[in-house]
């Protein structure tokens, strides 16, 4: 059986949530990267004075939802597509426009460009970066050799916030369409940049026959839970593709919540000021933070290199949970070598709840075991029998069955609290824990291996 690779994304919060039994407003999402003032008011306004016409079909040719788009961008509405989201429209175009492969795919990227690849079948050539940044030479010999029947670039791209080169760009799709190649440009995370009127390539599909043009309305606009995307193409492309495109794709709330953001012409560029206001902030904040280091982006999220922390990203992101802060880890993306997490820009009493959580948790180091030092004083439990495990290695467990819960912090936001938790403090347990611990090494395993000692111990020591 031939598996279909499952595209890893972050905006987690619904399933952690769930999961940790926290309340969804009390998680602060820092692997979506959606603009954090967002939605406009505007666009609740539309959904509560829509509501009725859920009674009925949506109209099935988006009239109005194209023409605010193509004011929004400037061109005709002639070369407009919609989709149930961007990741559906992804799918789409390469269901009805590329019919073999190989799809060409430069790393390091978003990975459901392989996924929806690998769902219809297509071969694929992976293209390795050079050091961080897309290969486009490489990816441009592979085009005038002729081996790419499609090629899919991220620009900015995902997760590194490398902005690629307007001008090798435009060099790489009159190549493409030279040799009949279809090229597809994911701008979705342009609108959230500085300049992103200049450089966008949407009004290149007037002049290229082979160029889809994907953009985004959830993430610069704040609503990825109403699932509604566009991209632009030629005209001979779109007419193909509203040929066979699916009727209703787009619900009736999801249009009139796009339109009313669209028609917003001032909230974008005031999101635009303020986050990159706040994005020197939680730079300068995390350079002072011992062991990370930002990766330079152009998009209103970035990489931070972890691997001067002790801590493995997915470690580091289990660790963080204490705080109810969600970051994204990078382990899984193919092509990206190093220790990297991905963080995006919130407003600004979140991102200082993010700053002060990673500083607690690279700071608390020194404290987990083997390095943890007895506490003499028993300050935090009153009378136990042993404090070899002062500080909990299996901070955070996320079990409230053994005493641990969430509390409010007085400066904002959740932590893991521990103080009815007394099990790790008898010796026997102590003593089992500590032969456990031995065997695994607690900065940079798995959090599941590391609390599978705890699980261990817990079932063989306890009633």
């Amino acid at each position: 059986m031939i598996s279909t690779p499952v595209a890893s994304h972050g905006g987690d919060a619904l399933e952690v949530s769930k999961k940790l039994g926290l309340p969804l407003d009390s998680i602060l999402d820092f692997s979506l990267n959606v603009n954090p003032y967002g939605p406009p008011p505007a666009v609740y306004d539309a959904i509560m004075t829509y509501a009725p016409q859920i009674r009925f079909y949506p109209e099935r040719s988006y009239s109005r939802l194209k023409s605010s788009v193509a004011r929004f961008l400037g061109i005709g509405e002639e070369c407009v597509i919609l989709g149930s989201g961007g990741t559906e429209l992804i799918h789409s175009i390469l269901a009805r426009f590329v019919r073999d492969g190989p799809v060409v795919i430069p790393l390091p990227s978003f990975s459901e460009y392989e996924a929806a690849a690998s769902a219809l079948g297509l071969d694929m050539r992976l293209v390795n970066p050079v050091g961080l940044n897309v290969d486009l030479g490489s990816t441009m010999e592979l085009i005038k050799e002729g081996i790419a029947k499609c090629v899919i670039l991220c620009n900015p791209n995902n997760p590194t916030g490398e902005m690629l080169d307007l001008r090798i760009l435009k060099e790489l799709i009159e190549t493409a369409e030279d040799e009949g190649t279809l090229v597809l440009i994911d701008e979705a995370y342009l609108d959230l940049c500085q300049d992103s009127e200049r450089l966008t390539l949407a009004p290149a599909v007037n002049e290229f026959r082979n160029l889809f043009v994907l953009r985004s309305l959830t993430k610069p606009f704040g609503f990825p839970g109403l699932r509604v995307g566009y991209a632009v193409c030629s005209p001979a492309a779109a007419g193909k593709f509203e040929s066979t495109a699916i009727s209703w794709r787009i619900g009736v709330l999801e249009e009139v919540a796009a339109v009313s953001a669209l028609e917003d012409g001032g909230f974008l560029p005031e999101s635009k000021k303020k986050i990159l206001l706040e994005k020197q902030k939680l730079i300068d904040g995390i350079c002072s933070i011992k062991g990370l280091r930002p990766v330079e982006s152009k998009t209103n999220f970035m990489m931070v290199d972890v691997s001067g922390a002790g801590l493995s990203p997915r470690n580091l992101r289990w660790r963080l949970l204490s705080y109810g802060v969600l970051v994204r880890e990078l382990s899984s993306v193919k092509g990206l070598l190093g220790k990297f997490i991905r963080i995006c820009v919130r407003r600004p009493d979140e991102n200082r709840i993010l700053l002060e959580a990673l500083r607690n948790v690279i700071s608390s180091l020194d404290k987990i075991y083997p390095h943890n030092v007895s506490c003499n004083g028993k300050k935090c439990h009153g009378k136990v029998d042993d404090c070899r495990l002062c500080f909990c290695p299996f901070y955070p467990c996320l079990d409230n069955t053994t005493g641990g819960s969430f509390v409010k912090r007085e400066n904002g936001g959740v932590v893991w609290g521990c103080k009815d938790c007394v099990w790790v403090h008898r010796p026997e347990v102590a003593d089992a824990l500590l032969d456990g611990l031995s065997r695994i090494d607690v900065r940079s395993d798995d959090p599941e291996t590391i609390l599978n000692v705890r699980r261990r111990v817990l079932e063989a020591c306890l009633p």
